[in-house]
Formats: C-alpha cells, sequence, structure tokens
C-alpha cells in the first residue's frame, strides 16, 4: 500500500519478523519434543536388551509365588526374607487358603533362625487360631522344641524345659499317631534327665552347706518325679546321708538299704553299705563310666546332625 505512513510500514515490519521468529521457535520445540521421545523409548528397548525386562512389583505376586519364594528363602537359609514374604501374603490375601500354612510357616522360620523367644509366640498364636488344625501336632512338637532349645544349662531356671516336657506330652497323649511322637518320647527322656539334673544340683548345694533338710527335698523329689531319668543311685545316697545327718537314722537306712538293692554296682553303694554296717554284694553288669572323649564328640556331632535334618526336611510350607 503505497500511501502508508513510515512509521506504520516500520511496525508492520516488525509485526511480521516477530511472527517468524515464534515459528521458528515452535518448530524446534516440536523437533525437541519429537528427539526425547525417540530417545526415550530407545533407552527402554536398550535397557531390555541388555539387563531383560525389569522384574514385577511384589505387589503384583499372587499367593501362590509367595508361598514358593518363601520356601526357596527357607531352604537357602535366609529365614528374615522368607518372613517377608509370608508376611505379606497374609496382608496381602487375607482370605487365601494359604494365610493358615504362612502363619505355620513364619513360626518355623524364626525356629530354624534361632529366634526361639518369637517362635514361641507364634506357635502359640497359631495353636489358638486352630487348635485342631491337621498340622496341630507339627506345631505343637516345635513348640516343645522352641522350648527346650531355649533351656539354659542344669544349674539354672528350667521352665522352659518343664514346658518343652508339657507340649511333648500333650503330643503323645492326644496325636498318638503323628508322625513326631517318635522322636517327642526321645524328647522326653533327655528333658527329664534334665530336671532330674537341675534338682540334684540344687540339692548338692544345699547339701554341702549343711541345709540338709532342703537338700533332702530336693533328693526326695529326684525319685518321686524323675524316676528312671539315671539319677536314682545318686538321690538315694545323699538322701540317705542329709536324712542321717538330721538324726533320722531309720529313714536314712531305708534309702541306703534301697540304693543297694536296686542298684548294687553304683559308684555310691559301697557308702551306703558301710552306713548299714553291711558287707557290700554287687549284682548284676557294672555300670558303663561316664562318657569319654569320644563318646561325647559323637553325642555332639549327633545333636549336630539332628538339627541339620531338622532344618533340611522342615523348609517346605507344605507336606
Amino acid at each position: 500500500m503505497a500511501g502508508r505512513h513510515p512509521m506504520e510500514q516500520r511496525m508492520v515490519d516488525r509485526r511480521a519478523s516477530g511472527e517468524k521468529v515464534a515459528g521458528r521457535c515452535r518448530c524446534r520445540g516440536a523437533v525437541f519434543m519429537t528427539l526425547a521421545i525417540v530417545c526415550f523409548l530407545q533407552g527402554c528397548a536398550a535397557y531390555e536388551y541388555l539387563y531383560g525386562k525389569p522384574p514385577r512389583r511384589e505387589s503384583q505376586q499372587s499367593d501362590q509365588e509367595l508361598v514358593r519364594s518363601a520356601e526357596a528363602q527357607m531352604q537357602r537359609g535366609r529365614y528374615e526374607e522368607a518372613r517377608k514374604d509370608l508376611q505379606r501374603l497374609m496382608n496381602q490375601y487375607p482370605e487365601s487358603e494359604l494365610v493358615t500354612a504362612a502363619r505355620l510357616g513364619t513360626a518355623k522360620a524364626l525356629y530354624l533362625d534361632k529366634k526361639y523367644d518369637e517362635a514361641r509366640v507364634e506357635y502359640h498364636r497359631f495353636l489358638e487360631l486352630h487348635p485342631q488344625h491337621d498340622r496341630a501336632d507339627e506345631a505343637h512338637y516345635f513348640l516343645g522344641m522352641a522350648y527346650v532349645r531355649g533351656a539354659d544349662t542344669p544349674d539354672r531356671d528350667q521352665t522352659f524345659t518343664r514346658k518343652g516336657l508339657e507340649q511333648f506330652d500333650l503330643l503323645i497323649r492326644q496325636m498318638p499317631d503323628s508322625q513326631y511322637v517318635p522322636d517327642a518320647r526321645g524328647r522326653i527322656a533327655t528333658a527329664r534327665r534334665k530336671l532330674a539334673e537341675k534338682e540334684v544340683y540344687v540339692g548338692r548345694f544345699y547339701f554341702d552347706r549343711g541345709n540338709y533338710s532342703a537338700a533332702a527335698g530336693r533328693f526326695k523329689r529326684v525319685i518321686e518325679d524323675y524316676n528312671g531319668a539315671g539319677l536314682e543311685d545318686h538321690a538315694l545316697y545323699f538322701l540317705g546321708e542329709s536324712l542321717w545327718r538330721l538324726e533320722q537314722k531309720d529313714e536314712a537306712r531305708a534309702a541306703f538299704q534301697r540304693l543297694i538293692q536296686e542298684d548294687s554296682q553304683s559308684e555310691f553303694a559301697g557308702e551306703a553299705a558301710h552306713r548299714l554296717e553291711t558287707a557290700l554284694v554287687r549284682m548284676g553288669p557294672p555300670k558303663p563310666k561316664g562318657p569319654g572323649v569320644m563318646e561325647r564328640m559323637g553325642r555332639a556331632l549327633r545333636e549336630t546332625w539332628d538339627e541339620l535334618g531338622e532344618t533340611v526336611r522342615s523348609y517346605r510350607l507344605f507336606q
């Protein structure tokens, strides 16, 4: 337009120049966005090519997958990881039929991890919730084991040993056909021996300090409550000695006489005969000596092997 004022013409030229610049910027932005998307997709493809597809999130695992994962972790001795899998199962699938087994598996993982206090809590909880479950025998057995494994040496408190003994007794009485019964019988014998040792230990403690009345009470308990535990001769002799020093001579003679009649091969039989002022006639084969070094080593190895066997055969959550 020829009649346009020079100032107006300059404004028109500037507007056209701005529009060209804006157009070039929009074009560059679109190109950069396209390149970014292409690079992202190529990066994902390269990652998958090099490393494979990323694993699914844990929350996407099914209850069956969580069980299999827990079993694999327990087999490898990764008990903490196994418990995490089982806890996820119980949290994410509270209606699953596998929850009961997961609860029992959690207790087993704690037991195998030697966390006996926590294992006892879980086994008690399982039995409270499922007292008639098909695997209640397993829960009673390993609850007993968690007690006796957590018990201290005979010179310490034996409350846990007694509680373990109660679980084994219950298992044998109420579930006599259980696969755990044969081993439970052996555990009972061991537990009773340990309890008898505790009573003898305390009795000797009192006896050595001249408290013969308290000592006699402990030795009587060994004879009455733990007959067959293998410490009767020890208990009878020191019961007799305690009563003798309490001037209860007739009761003391009865204890000495029973010792000689029942176990003339005992190391205490000679002293008992001396108190009775009679000759000792030993009957039957000599008593074997206490365990030697090799026998003690063998016993320790057997116990270790038994514990290893428990671990190997019990990581399965289902039987």
